[in-house]
This record gives structure tokens, sequence and C-alpha cells, in this order.
């Protein structure tokens, strides 16, 4: 059957030049997918110029445009696509299109033998325009419609339905206040349900209705109808992979939500773009073939378990296998409102350790320093900066290895006896000013090198990583943060892993925001830097693991200050995993022990790598 088209009070012209062409654009990477038999790329927030430019690019890279939506934002344009890798039929796709235009192009791929396979409106400057795909193959009859008012799509969807027809595709958009709609009908569909006008919740009972009574979604569109969000959806009585689906998403956290999902081995399948009352929304559906639910299920239970009974706002973990990423997600808010992502970056404390000791190491095998090298004294790495007190001379006997291993004698205990950690209690700034007044202020507690006897939280000390952060800068002649960055991290893909600042005005992007008393007050991560300055997202947390060959095979350190938690283990069995928090609330080890409870009882681990 030949397809049609209505188009009221709109003359069928031929398609002119103003059409343009498309197939996948890049502004915002979203990523390519690995851990799939087909990679995908998904992109938003493109201008039509920007739009055009990736269609030589990735359809040059044999990638299928999949979905494309168009929104206004900024008084222009603006393009949300997906694409997948994969082989298929001849196929086109055009965006930017008026009525007339799209009139047009839809009888020129008609005459061809292309079918129309999807379809989006939108509107820019009050005008309607569109953006659709076409394939060269067969199937069933089909039909097709676009510019539709509420009334007509509902009558037209009663029409098609008495005709044998079932809807399999639909787009709703805003022109004037007023709802339009374009829709796509097939022959031989399964059992299907279409709403439209409905409310988000509305929306969403309709959606836990039909998934209970085994319909899958398989388009949402977002519109705006008066004062309100409405939505309009088609769900279909079939089998499949593990799916899921979101609706209504605010553009500024988008890219969070659809990093979560990415890094849990989901696979968009359709992504939309609407202009909602309060801005610019998403809407989207995924499918995962790399998990089991229960799998997905026993993470997130045990994750959201831990921060519901400690009352932590936001939480991220990451784990890997043989060196492969095969989890990342977020939990929580990273702010007061922001949903938290894989790309958030946290405080991780005193997990900046492991970094100091690979830095280290580093340097010592690169330079003429050795680990057991003085650090104080004459001739020694330090002396020429700090004198030695005449109230601690010992301090001449520690070695580089005794700060690493916590054997330099420190036991933060000030020289009047009381308790107390030097690197909180220095009011001033500088590294050099602290320096000086702790090795003024705090004798060392035993010999440098000896084995005390005395519990390991006694003997542990951030001072001494301080002291290790100031010996890579003066044999390397770079920053602490520099050196590490440029010689441990970069290498190691986990450039995104900087020192942190002290306010929450200086916090990086994609930094969460720390709760608890002191968090902005006695945290000072860029006086801290070598023991416990540097914020991170656990996946590169597991970069930094899968490329060091310092520490052993079998490795943890946790990190805990106010406003943070921060877990880092290595397994013996190929198994590493890291986790944030940005709230101290709750015991690390706690943490440490639900990870393993994760690692221990998911049954299958993708096979991919998510790197």
């Amino acid at each position: 059957m030949k397809p049609s088209v209505i188009t009221p009070a709109i003359q069928r012209r031929r398609l002119r030049g103003l059409a343009r062409s498309i197939a996948v654009a890049g502004l915002f990477v979203l990523g390519l997918h690995a851990a799939v038999a087909a990679p995908w790329a998904a992109r938003h927030g493109l201008t039509g110029a920007q739009y055009q430019q990736a269609f030589q690019t990735y359809s040059g890279q044999g990638y299928r445009l999949v979905s494309v939506a168009g929104y206004e934002q900024g008084g222009g344009a603006r393009y949300a696509g997906l694409w997948k890798k994969q082989s298929g039929p001849a196929w086109a796709a055009r965006h930017g299109l008026d009525p007339q235009q799209y009139q047009a192009a839809f009888n020129d791929f008609s005459g061809k033998g292309y079918r129309l396979t999807y379809v989006n409106g939108y509107a820019v400057g009050g005008k309607p325009h569109y953006a659709a795909i076409w394939e060269k193959r067969g199937g069933p009859a089909w039909k097709a419609r676009h510019g539709l008012t509420a009334e007509q799509y509902q009558a037209a969807v009663t029409d098609m339905a008495r005709q044998g027809y079932a809807p399999t595709h639909l787009s709703a958009f805003s022109l004037g206040g007023s709802p339009r709609f374009a829709a796509i009908f097939e022959k031989d569909s399964p059992p299907w349900v279409a709403r439209h006008g409905l409310t988000g919740s509305a929306y969403q009972q309709a959606f836990d209705e039909f998934t209970g009574k085994g319909y899958r979604l398989k388009v949402v569109s977002g519109y705006r109808q008066g004062n309100g969000d409405r939505y309009a959806a088609i769900w279909v009585k079939t089998g499949g992979p593990l799916a899921a689906a979101r609706h209504g998403i605010p553009a500024a956290h988008y890219q969070h939500v659809f990093d979560n999902h990415r890094y849990q081995s989901w696979e968009p399948r359709y992504i939309e773009a609407f202009n909602g009352g309060s801005g610019v929304r998403f809407n989207g559906l995924w499918e995962n073939t790399a998990f089991k639910a229960q799998d997905l299920k026993l993470i997130d239970d045990k994750v959201r378990a831990y921060m519901q009974a400690n009352g932590i706002p936001g939480m991220s973990i990451a784990i890997s296998k043989d060196k492969r990423l095969v989890y990342a997600a977020g939990f929580g808010k990273a702010d007061d409102s922001t949903p938290v992502g894989p790309a958030h970056r946290f405080r991780i404390a005193s997990v900046s350790k492991p970094i100091t000791v690979v830095a280290v190491t580093r340097l010592a095998n690169d330079t003429s320093l050795d680990m057991g090298s003085r650090v104080f004294g004459p001739r020694s790495v330090l002396g020429g900066q700090f004198a030695t007190p005449s109230n601690n001379p010992d301090i001449e006997d520690i070695t580089v290895d005794h700060l690493v291993r916590h054997r330099a004698g420190f036991r933060r205990i000030d020289k009047d006896g009381n308790a107390s950690d030097p690197m909180f209690a220095y009011t001033g700034t500088t590294h050099a000013g602290l320096v000086n007044w702790a090795l003024a202020n705090y004798p060392l507690g035993y010999a440098p090198g000896t084995n005390p006897g005395l519990p390991s939280d006694q003997t542990y000390s951030n001072f001494g990583y301080c002291l290790l952060g100031r010996v890579i800068e003066a044999r390397s002649g770079k920053s602490y943060e520099a050196y590490v960055r440029d010689t441990i991290l970069k290498p190691a893909g986990a450039s995104g892993m900087v020192i942190g600042g002290d306010k929450e005005a200086d916090r990086k992007t994609n930094e969460v925001k720390y709760y608890g008393s002191g968090a902005y007050s006695s945290v000072k991560p860029r006086r801290f830097d070598s023991h416990g300055g540097w914020i991170a997202t656990p996946a590169d947390l597991l970069r930094f693991m899968r490329h060091e060959t310092v520490l052993s095979t079998s490795y943890a350190h946790y990190g805990s200050m106010s406003g943070t938690n921060a877990v880092y283990r290595r397994r013996s069995d190929g198994f590493g995993y890291a986790a944030t928090a940005n709230s101290s609330a709750g015991d690390v080890a706690d943490i440490d022990a639900m990870l393993k409870e994760i690692v221990e009882g998911v049954s299958a681990w993708p096979a991919g790598d998510l790197f």
C-alpha cells in the first residue's frame, strides 16, 4: 500500500535546497559503548551546523542514525541524536525541514522505495520543523501523518486501528501553546496501547500499569500543552532485553543521568528532547544485555540501603575486573538538586596517599632520589629548605622510606602533650610555614625507622605524607600536583584528577558539594595535597589502579575527613573497586564491606570494558 501523509492547508511541493542531510553529530561526547556488540554514540546541544558537520564523520565510519530530536534553545534550533554502528539497508535522513519541505522529502523518498521509520516534530521561533529517517527496505503496509492537532491525532489513531494499522512511532510538540502530532502506523503489529495528553504523574502511572501487564514502552514524546508538560507514548506487548525508561529529565541533569545508564551497560535505544515549561527536557529508552535484572537490583539495593542508614546525600562507586571497568554509577545528590553521575568528582581524603607512594617511587626510579635518602639535615633532600630545630634533632634520621611506611617517628602529639594532627592544627596557608611550625612543635615520639609497638593508628602520619609531597617538589622541580598529573595520572588516562579547592565556591567542574561541619573550614585540600587533597571520580581511581605497578596486588586504603568518605581496594582475584561519598557519616569499613558483598553477590559481570 502506498504511504500517505495528511498535510492540512499545505500545498505539496518538491524539496528545495534548504533541506539538509544529516547522520551523526558531535558536541558533548557521551561515549562509545565498548561493552556491547554494536558501538554507539550520542550527542546533544548541537546547532544545525554542528549536526551537519558530523554527518560526514560518522556516516563514513559506518554509523546509522537511530533517533534525532530537535528543540529550541538560545533562540535557535538544537539537536540531540543517537547513532549505532551497524549494517542495514540504504537509509537517508533530513532535519530542519518546514512542513512543505518535509512533505516533499516524504514524497521523494517514498517514490524511491524508502519507508519512513522515524519522524520528530519541533518548533523554533514559533514555526514547525521536522527531522526524519527513511530506510529502503520492505515490511508491512504503513502510513504516516504529521501536523495533527490532538483531536486529529486521536481520530487518526482510531481510524487506523479500524483499518488494522497500529501506531509504531509518534512525536509531539507545542506550536503556539497547542500540541501537534506526527505518527507512523504499520499493519501486523503486536498488541499495543497508545496514550497522549498525560501529565508526568499520569504518564508514570500508565507506564507502571502497562509494564506490569507485559507491555514494553516503544516511544515517549514530551510537549507543552497549556500551562503544563504532557506526554504521549506507545507500548507494545512483546519480549525483548531488559529495558529502562526515563522522562522529563532536566537539561542540566541529562548528562549525569545518561552517564549513569551508560556505565551500567545500558545501551540507549531512543533519545528525545523537548521544550518544557521550565526549560529543555529529555526522554530516553535503554536496553541492557550485559546484566541480569536481579544483579542490578542487588547493587542498587545495597548502596541505597547504606546511604539511607547513614544519611549520605550522594555516593559514587566503580568496579573493575581484570583491569576492565565493568560498572560505575552515582547515587543520590551531588548538591541540593543534581543527581550524582559517574563523572562527578569527590574529595578522596587519604586515598591520596597511594597516589603519592606511586609518584615518589617513580621519582626514585627516574632520578638520583633513593628511598633511603635522608629528608632533613646536611646534604638531604629538604635540608636546604628546613633547618633542624634544636629540640627535634632526630628528624635528621628520617628517610623517604620511613615517611612512606609511617615509621618516621611522628605520633600526632605536640610538645605540650596534646593529641592533635599538625595538618589540621596549623592555621597558616603555606607548606613551608606548616613544615617549620610542625617540626618546632611536634617532637618525634619514637626513633625513625623503628617499630614502636604502637597501634597503627598512633603512628599513621598525614604530616609525613605532606613531607613526601615536598620531597617530590624538591627533586622534580615541579609542583607536587603537576608532577603527579604529568607522570602518573595522565599516562593512566586519569587526567580528571586534580587537587581540590578549600571553599564551596572553589569547587571544580562536576565536583560535588560536601556535607558536614568542617567540610569547608577544617578541610584544606590545597595544603593537604599529597596526603589528602585530590578529587577524583571512582572510575579515575580505577584507571590509576590499572596503570600503576608499585602497590601490591592485594591493596586497600581508606579515606575519611569532614564531608568525605572514600574506599580504594585492589583484590588478588582481579577485582578492584572504589567508592566516594560527600559526607563522612558512617564508617568507611562498612562501605568496603558493602562493596565486597556486591562484588561477590553479582552472578555475572559484563565481558566488555567501559573504560
